[in-house]
């Protein structure tokens, strides 16, 4: 933020930023104008396009276009090509691509039930299901492509930070890297903004993982998976979900995208924003999201604070901002003050910094007018640098909106705010030198008169705020004692974030485990990490690890891969289809309380707790008749004609009852059957028989 401002205030270019337009938020005019001042020559968009838009003019004035999602494109457009954007009557709206914030199982898959499903038990059928013919897309960093828990598993991969190329079809830039050979060559992908880092290896374990030489296998191992490293941006991320769609689209297969990733800066909060009207684009052809909820949920962590002004109340909401040093082990530049009003009512906001004997104050900033200010505060022999952005009626929801970055001073810092009415949101956020911190940091009162301590409400961010996009929070998983004489259910995890939505909308949705969750862990990651389970490859000989880890970073990919299990068990369910089995057949226990009556969602967990197994049943359930034979595994009767004994096979874990009748209807064998069992027909008159099986049926012939 510092050096961002010293840049600002030496560039003429910056001198009085114009207000927003009818088309893009001032946060855009003044972002873009930040990033020209740094030497910026290209600068990625997300627009919204009207139907059949002029593309060849665009592209003539050198933009290129990225992804597209529905009427919601992506754009990396040349400096002098800006104007155009303004001018072409084809772009209704147009917003900078926000940088996206960092990453903040053995246990997991009997917590979701989906070990069940993966043996068949309890199934209906006694069907077993692995994910096989799904693909899932990770959007994350630190692969390991080589680790065996997930080697087998990767169909592609795009790394955006390897400059070596091909890039893919379509665009132009990063690396695309296809069939094994190839990918176990390349290693990993490249070291960017978080090093050599795990989170993505990790991340694909869980929804994928074979659990080669462990028993942490991963919800769906028999699924594929596309692996995307990308760019710390909006635009880039949709380029991501873009390849992934194209090649789901080509082979024919479902595709589920998992992204433990938030932001909370610069995100309308409300799933207004362009980046939530793309998801929902893709959702409605079919792409299903799913993502984590925020790891803000800490009661120790107060990072939001609120207030209903009325026209009688004439007060001020009064607080301290905590900096984020004082809470993390991270080295922060400062905090990220964000505000959102109601739709016409205006808000004031100041700060203040209050050293020893002396206080210091900004001038009052009002969402009367739209304006960015670039200014100092001049405290004792120090100077601290503070950039706000002020928007009277946002372009996406029409709330009045102010962001205020302010540089870190040990010296206390305090925000006020005054309205005449409507209700004032603030949150306190961690400020990353790249602008990516997703840490959130208290709002205390310090025992001051007048000032209130901050809550954890309203911490979810995008893009699981989206509408359609399934927003994950995490919980302890549940277990058996060691004993094995009591089964103990698993609380709400401590960090996970709760709801809701500014605009009321609930969220997060549902619930899976995301405490001290055990995957794999990348061989070349800078960091280390205590091993719960270990692999010694000979060639080449290499010691893979497989670690816990906790967050919503964790529960999400849980839900992926429990995701791919569903499409698999129903591949022609549509996203609204798959949301409502998912969230009408959550499990509720004595944390979650009785959710699922659909009057009592929780702004904690949702609907309840994942519950793969129920969910499956009622895919499968939804089955239509011409569907049914590619579902079902035909039983195997061998030999047919039979003249002694028959073989018959069920290809399923669950004990079931082989029924046999004749031709007419007189049953003449009931027995239990697990997967095989051999039966005798040598006494048996010559004639056609049916076998069932569960709902199965198969003709056998007596000779």
């Amino acid at each position: 933020m510092k050096k961002i401002l010293l840049t600002l205030l030496a560039v003429s270019i910056l001198t009085g930023v114009s207000a927003q337009t009818k088309k893009c938020g001032i946060d855009t005019k003044a972002l873009v104008k930040e990033e020209i001042a740094q030497g910026a020559t290209t600068v990625r968009m997300l627009a919204q396009v009207v139907p059949g838009y002029d593309r060849e003019l665009l592209e003539k004035a050198g933009i290129v276009i990225g992804a597209e999602a529905g009427d919601v494109i992506s754009l990396r457009v040349p400096v002098e090509a800006l104007p155009l954007l303004e001018s072409d009557g084809d772009v209704l709206y147009y917003s900078i691509a926000h940088t996206i914030g960092g990453m903040d199982c053995d246990k997991t898959r009997g917590d979701t039930r989906t070990d069940s499903v993966q043996r068949g038990l309890g199934v209906t059928d006694g069907l077993a299901f692995d994910g096989e013919g799904v693909y899932v897309g990770i959007t994350d960093w630190g692969f390991d492509y080589t680790h065996p828990n997930i080697k087998s598993r990767i169909k592609r991969v795009w790394d955006h930070f390897r400059v070596a190329g091909p890039a893919p079809e379509g665009f132009d830039y990063g690396t695309v890297i296809t069939g094994f050979n190839n990918v176990q060559n390349a290693r990993g992908d490249t070291s960017n903004l978080y090093g050599y880092g795990t989170h993505g290896t990790h991340v694909a374990g869980i929804i994928a993982g074979a659990g080669t030489g462990s028993k942490y296998k991963g919800q769906a191992p028999g699924a594929k998976l596309l692996l995307c490293s990308f760019l710390l941006n909006e635009a880039a991320w949709m380029d991501g979900v873009a390849w992934m769609r194209d090649i789901a689209q080509g082979d024919g297969k479902r595709l589920v995208v998992n992204s433990s990733w938030g932001m909370y800066s610069f995100s309308t909060l409300d799933g207004t924003s362009l980046l939530s009207r793309a998801i929902n684009n893709w959702a409605n052809e079919g792409i299903v999201f799913c993502t984590s909820g925020g790891n803000n949920g800490h009661r120790s962590v107060p990072f939001h604070i609120s207030k209903t002004f009325t026209s009688a109340d004439n007060d001020t909401l009064r607080t301290v901002v905590v900096r984020a040093s004082q809470i993390y082990s991270l080295t922060e530049t400062g905090q990220v003050l964000i505000m959102w009003g109601e739709e016409n009512h205006d808000f004031n906001v100041g700060i203040r910094v209050k050293g020893v004997g002396d206080t210091w104050a900004t001038p009052i900033m009002s969402t009367l007018r739209d304006t960015v200010v670039y200014d100092t505060l001049r405290c004792g022999d120090r100077n601290v640098g503070y950039r706000a952005i002020i928007e009277h009626s946002n372009i996406y929801n029409s709330r009045p909106h102010i962001q205020i970055d302010i540089d870190s001073t040990s010296y206390e810092t305090q925000l006020f705010i005054v309205a005449d009415s409507g209700t004032v949101h603030a949150w306190n956020i961690a400020n990353k030198e790249n602008h990516a911190g997703n840490e959130g940091c208290s709002f205390v009162s310090r025992g001051h008169y007048g000032f209130s301590t901050g809550d954890i409400a309203y911490g979810v961010g995008e893009p699981a705020c989206a509408a359609k996009c399934i927003s994950v929070a995490a919980h302890n998983g549940d277990r058996w004692k060691t004993d094995s004489s009591a089964y103990i259910t698993g609380d709400i995890a401590d960090f996970s974030s709760h709801g809701p939505l500014i605009n009321g909308v609930m969220k997060p949705e549902i619930s899976a485990p995301g405490v001290d969750v055990v995957s794999s862990i990348s061989y070349w990651t800078d960091d280390s990490y205590t091993p719960v389970a270990q692999v010694i490859t000979p060639s080449p000989n290499r010691t893979y690890i497989w670690s816990k880890m906790s967050g919503t970073s964790m529960s999400s990919p849980a839900t992926s891969g429990a995701m791919a299990l569903i499409l698999q068990a129903n591949p022609a369910l549509t996203v609204d289809e798959l949301r409502d089995i998912v969230f009408s057949n959550a499990r509720n226990d004595n944390f979650t309380g009785p959710l699922v009556a659909r009057d009592s969602m929780s702004v904690v967990w949702g609907w309840g707790k994942l519950d793969a197994l129920k969910c499956v049943n009622e895919a499968i359930r939804r089955v239509s008749i011409n569907q049914v034979e590619t579902l079902r595994t035909p039983l195997k009767v061998f030999p047919n004609p039979a003249t002694s004994s028959v073989y018959i096979n069920t290809a399923c874990g669950e004990m079931q009852t082989l029924e046999v009748y004749t031709i007419d209807g007189r049953r003449v064998l009931q027995q239990p059957i697990h997967t095989e069992a051999t039966i005798d027909v040598s006494r048996w008159n010559n004639g056609v028989y049916i076998l069932r099986v569960g709902s199965r049926t198969e003709k056998l012939v007596v000779r």
